[in-house]
């Protein structure tokens, strides 16, 4: 596999879930392997060491909620490009990867030179918090397995084989969610500011207080989340990784323990 960039810019804007504020992301071609986030006079080059924050979102060189728009270029095959973002976090949309992989694939892609590394997982490689686990087994290609429980219904639990089509159908158009009890405390700690039910499946009571896109909508949403952030490798991923309570700060600490298998 060859390392991929756009055939043509895009752009992308709106108000930052975390933040409250007008955002805007643009996604640039780049004749060199590597994707590079670019804030004023600031570049940096995106990987795992640049993440700086992964409360409740994953926060890259100052820049918030990086994660649904890296997955759609992750699964798309987007391992080149310059993505510029104004306004300090990536926009919310409707809190999916879905306006993200519609504008990669609106935009196109083309092959680079560069040959993509790859990280291909021989033996089991895992993180563990108490009862949150992250693992990643040997497997021919990218399968997910999520189960994630649930304070005031049953666990969700999800398995997907990973590729363009199962994303875009299956994946994509989960939105983030949230508890309608946790969004006070939330906003006193300045998130959320921007969280609203156009672009938040909002949990309440035992269901949903607006129409959730599956049954199983949050469970979908953590494949997305942790899709984006093992977007961080910069490889195409060959594993089974199973995640079991996990959240943003393990899917980033299993990207660092895979980082080294790359080649």
């Amino acid at each position: 596999m060859k390392h991929r960039t756009l055939v043509r810019p895009v752009e992308l804007q709106g108000v930052g879930i975390h933040t409250g504020k007008p955002c805007r992301v643009q996604i640039l071609p780049r004749e060199l392997p590597g994707l590079v986030l670019r804030t004023g006079q600031a570049t940096v080059v995106l990987g795992v060491e640049a993440v700086d924050s992964t409360e409740r979102r994953t926060q890259v060189a100052g820049v918030l909620t990086v994660e649904h728009l890296l997955a759609a270029l992750w699964v798309a095959g987007v391992t080149a490009g310059e993505l510029v973002v104004e306004g300090g976090e990536v926009p919310a949309g409707d809190g999916s990867a879905l306006p993200f992989w519609n504008a990669v694939r609106r935009a196109g892609t083309r092959d680079l030179e560069a040959e993509r590394p790859v990280v291909a997982v021989r033996e089991p490689v895992w993180v563990k918090d108490g009862d949150r686990l992250c693992a990643a087994l040997p497997s021919a290609g990218l399968r997910v397995t999520y189960v994630v429980p649930l304070r005031d219904r049953p666990a969700q639990a999800v398995d997907v084989q990973v590729d363009e089509d199962s994303f875009e159908r299956e994946l994509a158009p989960a939105r983030t969610w949230g508890y309608a009890e946790e969004a006070s405390a939330l906003r006193a700690r300045g998130l959320a500011l921007g969280a609203s039910e156009s672009n938040t499946l909002v949990l309440e009571a035992g269901g949903y207080r607006n129409r959730p896109r599956f049954a199983d909508e949050p469970a979908r949403h953590k494949v997305v989340d942790l899709l984006g952030d093992l977007a961080l490798l910069g490889a195409e991923l060959r594993a089974h990784v199973v995640a079991v309570g996990a959240g943003h700060g393990m899917h980033v600490a299993l990207a660092r323990a895979l980082a080294g298998l790359s080649g």
